[in-house]
């Protein structure tokens, strides 16, 4: 298996990360993988521990951004897992040691240091798995890399999640979840739901928008009103003067702005509407990059060195329809200064309209009911923040192998990455195509 390494980006992508098609139901295999969450419960693994509170050991692939903070935004994963009860950290791999290691003096200070102390780095997942002793070797794994570093069945340097899941680990994967062809990552999808059965394993991937509380709230609303969702149209405007990576802006790198960012909500529209979108349905226009931007960070940084014909768009708008019959827009811009995005999405039913305001920052939910002309805003839950809810479930499935709480796993979010993919081709983007690196 050749190593991580080989990748010439794998280096840079890794130490500076700092975020967050098939038609896939016409597959006779992918039905089965479709299994709603609260029917895939299992007994647990050798790996994962019979008891709800037992210590979980886990470990990070990649030391950037997504995991130990940026600021792009709220996202920090390792702030929040060493909160959680009964976890210790045995593992950060990335190719830039020094980073690595620094992660790990920088925790082992903290308030929960005792959980840091001792945790190895090592320069790529097969040298953890070569070296690291059965006895401290994780049980999970949290997947924090570039795109094109993971997620393919075809490429065998980029086969991560392939061949984690037969060392018996746990995942969860931040998306987006590959940059190969979608058909390749529906085939992924299908081994890995296999492996999973049989192994006893949870892999999971990071829509954490799934748990949010205004996205809870919208869909209790929907399931309260007991009408169809009939239109819904979401508004995805993200800041840019932060970004300074410059795979991010490069779309065969990170996926371009639909399927690294908007695909939040793309995901968030199939697990509203219950619905898959009509791709034949699909159409999409686009500002690109010739519209120049007044607040870019600075050369060498941001797009300065990327090829124009691979630079992502500015703006995209596009219109859909579900298989339910439902409709839909989304429009997602990279126009915005400062930190702050501006996020919405509006659902609209027969005599019901319900607006979801800035999951991401400050959600609230607001409501008009049918035979009414006034809005009300819904009270939220907002003890425990999404990231937080997922890990819960996430750690709970791992101990117990009870996955119901688990909102997306790797097969769900195969279908969200190919939708993903059709809205930016749809926009005249490129996509990835099947060759296989040498």
């Amino acid at each position: 298996m050749e190593s991580i390494l080989n990748c010439p980006l794998a280096g840079s992508c890794l130490a500076h990360l700092q975020v967050g098609p098939a038609d896939l139901s016409s597959s006779p295999a992918w039905s089965s993988c479709l299994a709603p969450a609260e029917h895939r419960t299992f007994a647990t693994s050798s790996a994962a521990t019979s008891g709800a509170d037992e210590l979980v050991k886990i470990g990070f692939v990649g030391a950037g951004g997504v995991s130990f903070g940026t600021a792009e935004g709220p996202w920090n994963h390792s702030v929040r897992l060493e909160k959680q009860p009964n976890v210790q950290f045995t593992a950060i791999i990335d190719p830039n040691l020094d980073l690595a290691q620094k992660r790990v003096d920088d925790l082992s200070k903290g308030s929960y240091g005792h959980k840091w102390k001792g945790c190895p780095v090592y320069k790529s997942y097969q040298a953890m798995l070569e070296e690291s002793k059965q006895e401290n070797r994780p049980d999970a794994m949290i997947i924090g890399v570039p795109p094109m570093l993971h997620g393919s069945l075809d490429v065998p340097s980029s086969a991560m999640e392939l061949d984690l899941a037969k060392a018996g680990m746990h995942m969860l994967v931040e998306k987006p979840i590959s940059m190969r062809p979608a058909e390749e990552v529906e085939r992924l999808a299908q081994v890995l739901h296999e492996m999973a059965d049989e192994k006893k394993l949870v892999i999971a991937v990071g829509y954490m928008l799934r748990y949010n509380p205004a996205i809870e709230t919208a869909k209790a609303l929907l399931k309260e009103l007991g009408r169809p969702l009939t239109s819904i149209v979401g508004r995805y405007n993200c800041t840019y003067n932060n970004i300074y990576k410059p795979q991010w802006w490069h779309t065969l790198q990170s996926g371009g702005c639909i399927v690294e960012q908007a695909t939040h909500f793309v995901d968030a529209m199939r697990y509203l509407s219950g619905s898959e979108l009509d791709r034949d349905s699909i159409r999409a226009v686009a500002v690109g990059p010739d519209m120049k931007l007044s607040d870019m960070p600075p050369p060498p940084h941001a797009e300065h060195e990327v090829p124009y014909d691979m630079r992502v768009n500015r703006a995209t708008l596009a219109v859909f329809k579900f298989e339910s019959g439902a409709v839909g827009s989304l429009n997602h811009t990279l126009l915005m200064h400062g930190q702050n995005f501006f996020t919405e999405l509006d659902i609209f039913g027969d005599g019901f309209h319900i607006i979801v305001r800035d999951p991401y920052q400050k959600p609230a939910v607001i409501v008009r009911r049918p035979n009414s002309n006034d809005y009300e805003q819904v009270p939220l839950d907002l003890g425990r923040d999404m990231y937080e809810k997922q890990f819960d479930a996430f750690l709970h499935a791992v101990r117990t192998g009870d996955q119901s709480d688990v909102r997306c796993l790797f097969h769900d979010a195969a279908r969200t990455y190919e939708t993903s993919w059709w809205i930016s081709a749809a926009a005249g983007s490129p996509v990835p195509d099947s060759s296989v690196p040498e």
